[in-house]
């Protein structure tokens, strides 16, 4: 889930995150995660709610409030709602609550029910899978039926070249979508070449070049969302840009759009499953100030919210706190086609003069992990074990790592930097600015940063505070040096941070090239088993010796929900929240 979001976690009540997710990818608080993280080896078929029959019998025992309002804060401005093209989690969010795609997740992160009524899955004899979806009596908001030609125009949006979505090698390389790479390439220009296509109005069918295990799952996400085909053509280029310029297909609609203000939701009452959905509405403030959302959750004017480092003792201790594990990763992100930050020496100085381990503790202090790799924990390895073991044991081997804090040795590699590059210090501290967002608490972060580079290589780099989407234009437009970005898991597996530094990714944006690395990451798209686990560890060690980033910390997100509010659904992969099933009691 491109999750580069500057700590939204916070603001919020998932991050990159990727990229603007950071993910920045697909599944509840504690209880579920083990659940979550053997999706893989879980079967795809639909489940229920997740709902055991205790849980049901203590529901039947609560007593619905009047008033079905949540009152929430987005923390940000979502920057793009079309779901081709967008990559930050907060407008991934949102979306997540007012579309919908052939499956939706349940509560428990295992596959449920979408807008297909049925699939099967057959294999084909060159080693790939065709699958075939049929399509329940879906309508869109405006009341005109749900088409598999929705979702034939949508995917098919996705991989044009015209359109340039970032996301576009979710298709073409990590579902291997039958000539999808060729048509986004414009090697190819005919549609019926290309494995997607609306057999008829209710029947859906892709075919893949590969076996893709958790390709069901990656359906769930935003990219394999349909944007109504009639809206898109009608609203051209202002699709997406407010309230009535969208169709909608999920539980809720959005309703009121003040830029910069408030994105409120209300119930879709043409959603196919709207029985299951409690929430007549859902009011989303974006207020980046820490003391301000949470003076208002005090006061009772949110029922949700983040919880900043700066507060976590004051509420640790209540029945209202809460916190999860993501499969997030924080990173210093260098742009790698700068004329300075473009040399290996002033990236490793630059990297290796961060106390990791200080900011993690002293920082954060909001129990996320230290990082020792890009890949977070949660995330499958081989052999039985998550990914991040598999890594450790290469550096307990000594076959891997990415520096660590020394300072003496980051002002040698930042003088050796500096005379390769025949300039002096003042003139790369002139040149060099360091990107973050508005919030006080990237402020805080960002300033931390600033503090270590001053004291350990003598250099005062500015800071830049921007909106969240300026941030993701500048990122685009290759208008940084530094910057703070992360990445949220948009699926379970590692390969959903991996592919994002082969050359001309869409969200690599790090602007880093390297053939090896293409080389491994192809491996792992291509291969098996542990085959392509190997292939992907591989790409680790080449990313912890060119730093085109540089991990910091793998995110803890801390919450507080007010008593009378269930069923808010925080899953640590693919979107953050699911609000489907949310609903007040009686207070």
């Amino acid at each position: 889930m491109n999750q580069n979001i500057q700590n939204i976690l916070y603001l919020r009540g998932k991050a990159l995150m990727r990229k603007h997710k950071w993910l920045l990818l697909l599944l509840v608080v504690v209880m579920v995660l083990s659940a979550v993280l053997t999706g893989c080896g879980k079967s795809e078929e639909p489940a229920t709610n997740g709902e055991n029959e205790e849980e049901k019998k203590e529901e039947k025992t609560e007593k619905l409030a009047a008033e079905q309002i949540l009152r929430i804060n987005w923390g940000e401005e979502p920057p793009d709602l079309d779901p081709q093209t967008t990559t930050d989690q907060v407008s991934m969010e949102v979306l997540n609550a007012c579309m919908e795609g052939l499956v939706r997740l349940n509560p428990d992160g295992t596959v449920g029910k979408g807008l297909a009524e049925s699939y099967e899955k057959q294999d084909t004899e060159s080693g790939g899978e065709i699958w075939t979806f049929k399509l329940r009596d879906a309508k869109w908001s405006d009341g005109t039926p749900i088409t598999a030609k929705d979702f034939e125009d949508a995917w098919f949006r996705a991989i044009d070249p015209e359109v340039a979505a970032q996301y576009s090698y979710q298709l073409t390389d990590t579902a291997g979508i039958k000539n999808a790479d060729k048509f986004f390439a414009g090697e190819i220009t005919d549609r019926s070449q290309v494995g997607i296509k609306a057999v008829d109005d209710k029947t859906f069918q892709v075919e893949l070049t590969r076996k893709v295990p958790f390709f069901l799952s990656l359906t769930s996400f935003t990219t394999f969302i349909p944007a109504q085909s009639a809206a898109v053509t009608n609203f051209k280029d202002t699709y997406a840009s407010a309230a009535d310029k969208m169709v909608y297909s999920g539980p809720y609609v959005v309703s009121e759009w003040n830029h910069e203000q408030n994105l409120n939701l209300k119930k879709n009452d043409n959603y196919w499953d709207a029985e299951s959905v409690k929430l007549q509405e859902i009011k989303g403030d974006m207020i980046t100030d820490s003391n301000t959302f949470i003076n208002l959750y005090d006061t009772d004017e949110l029922d949700v919210t983040g919880v900043p480092s700066d507060f976590l003792e004051k509420y640790k201790g209540s029945s209202e706190y809460g916190s999860v594990a993501e499969a997030t990763t924080w990173y210093i992100q260098y742009n790698c086609e700068d004329k300075y930050i473009k040399n290996l020496n002033i990236r490793k100085a630059l990297s290796m003069a961060i106390d990791a381990k200080s900011f993690v503790d002293n920082v954060l202090a909001n129990g996320s992990i230290l990082a020792d790799g890009l890949t977070p924990t949660l995330l499958p390895g081989k052999g039985g074990k998550e990914f991040a073991e598999n890594r450790k044991e290469l550096l307990d081997n000594k076959e891997y790592t990415f520096p660590t804090f020394d300072a003496a040795k980051a002002k040698e590699y930042f003088e050796t930097g500096l005379k390769e590059l025949g300039i002096t210090a003042q003139q790369f501290q002139e040149h060099t600015t360091f990107l973050t967002g508005e919030s006080d608490t990237a402020k805080k972060q960002a300033a931390a940063i600033q503090s270590m580079w001053k004291q350990n290589l003598g250099i005062d780099v500015k800071i830049e505070t921007v909106s969240f989407k300026l941030r993701i234009d500048r990122y685009d437009r290759k208008d940084y040096t530094t910057t703070f970005a992360g990445w949220g898991a948009d699926y379970n597996d590692p390969l959903t941070f991996m592919d994002l530094w082969v050359t001309g990714s869409g969200n690599n944006t790090a602007f880093w090239s390297n053939a090896a690395y293409d080389e491994d990451i192809k491996k792992a798209v291509n291969g098996e088993g542990d085959e392509r686990i190997d292939a992907m560890l591989d790409g680790e060690k080449i990313l912890a010796e060119e730093l085109p980033i540089f991990p910091i910390w793998y995110n803890a997100r801390n919450f507080l929900t007010k008593p009378y509010v269930k069923d808010v659904i925080r899953f640590p992969v693919g979107a953050d929240l699911e609000f489907k099933w949310t609903y007040l009691i009686e207070h």
